[in-house]
């Protein structure tokens, strides 16, 4: 039984590599070998298909940290109206710029702590081993 669907997974692997080089042609194939062989990735789906799944995720994780953040600033801090909205016109964009590559994470991680000396536990969890924390 685990021999057949080892089997029934190469085969499908077979034919995304088919389909992709049949229609986009062999530098399309040689990039997502590419992508693979970097992320380590063992998908039945292709790059591009991944990347619309993380494009949705980003999506969906900035509209769930807006809300919470705006729920709490406005139950708990007393914000109106007005400074929801400031805050909702800054927050995007802070991420915006991140987004465009002029600050990292890293780069907010540490003014958060050089302003306020609160340490934000995401510089510990990015780690130096993500590439998303950059040597200062």
């Amino acid at each position: 039984m685990a021999k057949d669907k080892l089997m029934e997974y190469y085969r499908a692997g077979f034919e995304r590599a088919y389909r992709l080089y049949k229609e986009e042609g062999p530098e399309a194939l040689e990039k997502e070998m590419r992508f693979r062989n970097i992320t380590g990735i063992n998908s039945p789906l292709i790059s591009k298909e991944i990347d619309a799944g993380i494009v949705e995720i980003k999506r969906l994780t900035y509209q769930t940290m807006l809300t919470m953040a705006t729920g709490v600033l406005y139950s708990e801090f007393g914000f109106g109206k007005k400074r929801l909205l400031r805050f909702k016109d800054v927050f995007h964009e802070a991420v915006q710029s991140l987004n465009d590559g002029i600050v990292t994470w890293a780069d907010i991680c540490y003014n958060i702590e050089d302003m306020t000396g609160v340490r934000v536990n995401l510089i510990d969890d990015l780690g130096r081993n993500t590439g998303m924390i950059r040597e200062v």
